[in-house]
């Protein structure tokens, strides 16, 4: 390689490793101060690819320097990685539990497909479903399918564009004061098959279109983790995924990830209507205070932009002494 050819390589690689190497260093510190910090967080575990032909060329021309930084960053990242290879040991499910299954959806509020969406759910039959981005216009056409005989308890809070959320019940709820959250949040408890279950339902507004919403929310959600005393879920479209810090301190926070917990925590939500396939999670089901989850399938959701998915949770087994 001829010299300045070469210098200009090693300019170029080392540029890709200070950002790299910068974002790995917001991971570290849990910080995420401004909103574009927030959107190139969601791809961390992109970044690291662009690691591998600089390190590649590095040795190949022996800048052993840029060569161990990127080793060190990509060993960083790795370690970052670790819960989602391998998940924390969840305990089973107790002895005889039914389990209750909820399905999560985001519709997309100018989603004109909901008539496919209900056959879908339809087929589905989950005990309890839950809508984000719920408009009047979803409201309407749900009401009108032979669904809505199969939900009799339902708590609607619907809203313009990304705002309205519902729950729907086969079983009777009782509903407690809903968070106070940028958008629309319940909160309420549901007769389940093995017991009363909370149900946390949330959709936290987007760091681009709320940035101080965003981490409002994230830390409203960590701290109903903390004060959780029963069998909960906190469910719904987080708009964080894994590499974000305030999702993170959800787990902290007492939070078991469904999708982690099952070995799928390298699954992807969003966004499913564009050229290229999702690249990030940001659906996700949250159990704590004796729940579990004990399984969790995604599907395609008609019409939106998201990824849904059916997730069952019981009650933890006793732990043994």
């Amino acid at each position: 390689m001829r010299a300045g050819r070469a210098r200009w390589v090693e300019r170029l690689g080392w540029v890709i490793v200070v950002f790299v190497g910068g974002v790995m260093l917001t991971q570290v510190a849990g910080w995420t101060g401004f909103r574009i910090v927030a959107v190139i967080q969601s791809v961390t575990p992109y970044l690291g690819v662009l690691l591998v032909p600089v390190g590649v060329i590095a040795l190949w021309t022996r800048r052993l320097v840029l060569a161990t930084t990127v080793v060190a960053i990509g060993f960083g990242g790795l370690l970052l990685a670790t819960p989602l290879a391998v998940p924390i040991d969840a305990p089973d499910a107790a002895d005889g539990a039914t389990g209750l299954r909820i399905a999560s959806l985001n519709l997309l509020y100018r989603n004109d497909r909901i008539g496919q969406v209900a056959d879908q759910l339809d087929a589905l039959a989950p005990d309890v479903i839950v809508l984000s981005e719920y408009t009047e216009e979803h409201q309407t056409a749900l009401e009108q399918h032979r669904l809505v005989d199969a939900y009799p308890h339902r708590v609607d809070r619907t809203g313009q564009f990304a705002g309205g959320i519902a729950i729907w019940s086969r079983t009777p709820v009782a509903v407690s004061e809903h968070p106070d959250t940028a958008t629309y949040s319940l909160d309420l408890t549901v007769d389940g098959p093995d017991g009363p279950t909370r149900i946390v339902a949330m959709h936290v507004p987007t760091p681009l279109d709320n940035f101080s919403g965003w981490q409002d929310d994230l830390e409203i959600a960590a701290e109903i983790g903390r004060a959780a005393v029963g069998p909960m879920v906190l469910i719904g479209d987080l708009n964080a995924s894994y590499w974000h810090p305030g999702f993170r301190r959800l787990l902290d926070a007492g939070f078991v990830d469904a999708h982690t917990a099952s070995g799928r925590g390298f699954s992807a939500s969003w966004p499913t209507n564009r050229f290229f396939p999702p690249f990030v999670r940001l659906d996700h089901a949250l159990t704590t205070g004796g729940l579990v989850a004990t399984d969790v399938d995604d599907f395609e959701i008609p019409g939106s932009d998201h990824r849904g998915f059916v997730v069952t949770v019981a009650p933890a087994a006793p732990a043994t002494p």
